[in-house]
């Protein structure tokens, strides 16, 4: 049995292993050589499992992408008030977030060097962007029109929302390795982040 995996089945402890070796040496760095000879199995028992390595990232990158797509879907439906809403969905996206810090590093790699193999999450993601937009642009126009809301169109509150909260975890590798921060200084600095993203969401868009 490999150390530090006691418990998992052979194509458990592949996939934990190789999702550790994406993360680290990105999709094109990634061998699967090293995958097999981590997980203590043969080249060929990773081939018999996942077929090949773009199989082998997919199969890590839909556990991760799906998972975050599903915890969104309900405050998405959500009809009460459009900031209220919109600070909420921040919240939930950065906690996803915080406890999967490995997909926004997953999806910039892939983005940058297999761009194709993100096509798969396309109509899915516009499933849930599609209906989100048509429900809360009508809301948005009705807050602005009510003098609640700055204007703004909803695509560019999306676009601040996303940065404001992906940018943070963005950062960790260079706090980690530049600047020597501790487990417990990065996780004090995404606390305060989100509390600020809260603020930041609430002075951009309140009008009252």
């Amino acid at each position: 049995m490999v150390h530090g995996y006691i418990g998992m089945t052979k194509e458990e402890r592949i996939l934990k292993i190789a999702e550790e070796e994406f993360f680290r040496n990105g999709y094109s760095g990634t061998s699967m050589v090293t995958v097999s000879r981590r997980a203590g199995v043969t080249h060929a028992m990773v081939n018999y499992y996942f077929r090949s390595k773009e199989q082998l990232f997919l199969r890590i990158l839909d556990n991760h992408t799906y998972s975050f797509i599903e915890n969104l879907r309900p405050i998405m439906r959500e009809d009460g008030d459009f900031l209220d809403t919109l600070v909420r969905a921040a919240g939930i996206v950065f906690d996803t977030l915080n406890d999967d810090r490995m997909l926004p590093f997953l999806i910039q790699d892939v983005a940058t060097s297999e761009p194709e193999l993100l096509e798969r999450y396309r109509q899915p993601l516009e499933s849930v962007a599609l209906s989100t937009i048509e429900k809360h642009s009508a809301r948005l126009s009705e807050r602005i029109a009510a003098g609640s809301i700055s204007e703004a169109g909803l695509s560019d509150v999306l676009e601040n929302l996303l940065i404001l909260v992906v940018s943070p975890f963005l950062m960790i590798p260079t706090l980690e390795n530049v600047c020597h921060w501790e487990p417990e200084k990065i996780d004090d600095f995404l606390s305060r982040r989100k509390a600020e993203i809260e603020l930041i969401l609430r002075r951009r868009y309140s009008r009252k």
